[in-house]
């Protein structure tokens, strides 16, 4: 009942009946609904259009995991490509810059007492 009050409210957000049974087995009525005011027309149209060609639930289950798959690879090379724009762990920059000093420091005394 609640579903089809919210689709008279928002009839751009009607999941398409083999998405919405989809999702009904995934999440709660409170959460489908809130998914569902959040999702473009065009992403619903897609959806459905999706769901039509795939037989079988086995299907989707493998889609869906290749889908998760592409997706954490994907993210993992964004974090990778952020941290390597990042400078990264400066100890070992403060460590050489402390050394390079200590030996001009040095290198300066070393000098001044030969030419006196």
């Amino acid at each position: 009942m609640s579903e089809e009050i919210n689709d008279m409210e928002h009839p751009e957000n009607k999941l398409p009946d083999s998405l919405g049974d989809h999702l009904r087995t995934m999440m709660a009525e409170k959460e489908l609904n809130r998914f569902r005011e959040q999702l473009p027309a065009e992403f619903l149209s897609d959806a459905s259009e999706g769901l039509n060609q795939l037989k079988n639930t086995k299907q989707l289950e493998s889609v869906l995991q290749k889908l998760n798959h592409q997706m954490h690879r994907q993210l993992a090379h964004k974090k990778l490509r952020k941290r390597k724009r990042t400078i990264g762990d400066l100890s070992w920059t403060y460590w050489a810059i402390i050394i390079i000093l200590l030996l001009s420091i040095v290198g300066y005394v070393i000098v001044r007492m030969l030419m006196h």
